[in-house]
């Protein structure tokens, strides 16, 4: 064997192993690029899917925070609507108050309260509730004993009673009468608007 083949043989020999050894470095570079792809793939499916979850979430937020405003304004328009009926309603009073007619409502006001207090009664009431109740006190007969303070209380009309002892109160003022209906009166506005929008 001559030296010339000998050396072909070891350089062909060694362009093989090195030709082997390319080969199986590739096929490993090629595998790892596929693992580093694959777990970026995952990295990136992640990160949109955390990206949708955070957009989904604040998107969930806004709704919410709409909602709430517009319930928000719902309320306050309920309220306002309220209280311009209040407006409405106690203007009408006052003038129901001074008219000529208001003895017979003052009347029925108080044969409500003795009712309801059951005995003897101490009535309070405006400066022209006090002077009226005397007079139905005077034209009229009732089986309890009725008191009327002369102390004015603050009121358009109406009048609040006691027991004499003290123990039953009833407060039917018409501030006081409106603020009993003021919770129905609320809700029917609030279903009125929302059949409107």
């Amino acid at each position: 064997m001559t030296l010339d083949k000998v050396v072909n043989e070891v350089v062909q020999e060694a362009l093989a192993n090195m030709k082997r050894q390319l080969d199986d470095s590739e096929a490993e570079a090629y595998s790892i690029i596929e693992r580093v792809e694959e777990e970026l793939k995952r990295e990136l499916n992640s990160i949109h899917e955390m990206g949708k979850a955070a957009r989904d979430a604040a998107r969930q937020r806004i709704l919410s925070t709409a909602e709430i405003q517009a319930r928000n304004m719902s309320i306050a328009a309920v309220e306002e609507e309220v209280s311009k009926i209040f407006e409405s309603v106690m203007s009408k009073i006052r003038r129901i108050a001074n008219d000529d007619s208001f003895e017979k409502v003052l009347k029925k006001i108080l044969d409500e309260a003795v009712t309801l207090i059951g005995g003897d009664v101490v009535v309070e009431s405006n400066e022209k509730g006090i002077q009226l109740l005397k007079k139905i006190l005077n034209e009229n007969t009732y089986r309890f004993k009725i008191i009327v303070s002369d102390r004015p209380i603050a009121t358009v009309g109406g009048l609040r009673a006691s027991s004499t002892d003290g123990s039953k109160r009833f407060d039917n003022t018409f501030e006081a009468r409106l603020e009993r209906v003021k919770p129905q009166l609320r809700n029917e506005i609030a279903r009125m608007i929302m059949r409107k929008g």
